[in-house]
């Protein structure tokens, strides 16, 4: 496979915990998908912009976004990511444990494209997790 046929995400999220699980379910699902992970709102704008030291990284196919991160609430990341040119038409899939009736309808609102609750139950956040990939990169992936 070339590395024209690779897809790519890119994961913004701070918890090792959450970062292995997301790792494992999509190796899991297609190890043909590159992961790449960005502990911060800063460094997710930096790796889209393609700032040092992310001058040669793919752009990514779907971009996971979760809402508590350091530095920048992942509302303001999500804001400024649809500002990026490069970001208007790449799905954006909030991917967090707050409550989906508290923020959904204000991520939609900033341009999210979905909003996916994290579940307490290791089943059920590994198939989610599947789900997403499933429903965001198939197309591109079965080609």
């Amino acid at each position: 496979m070339s590395v024209s046929d690779t897809r790519a995400i890119l994961l913004v999220e701070d918890s090792p915990a959450d970062i292995y699980l997301i790792q494992r379910a999509v190796r899991e699902y297609n190890s043909n998908i590159q992961l790449s992970v960005v502990p911060d709102g800063d460094e997710a704008l930096a790796f889209l912009r393609k700032d040092a030291p992310f001058t040669h990284v793919p752009s990514p196919s779907l971009i996971l976004l979760d809402l508590r991160l350091p530095k920048m609430h992942g509302t303001q990341v999500l804001a400024e990511l649809r500002r990026l040119p490069a970001c208007q038409a790449t799905p954006i899939v909030i991917f967090s444990g707050v409550a989906k009736e508290a923020e959904e309808p204000r991520c939609l609102r900033l341009g999210a494209t979905a909003y996916v609750q994290k579940s307490s139950n290791f089943h059920a956040y590994f198939d989610s997790v599947k789900g997403i990939v499933r429903h965001w990169l198939r197309p591109e992936i079965d080609h």
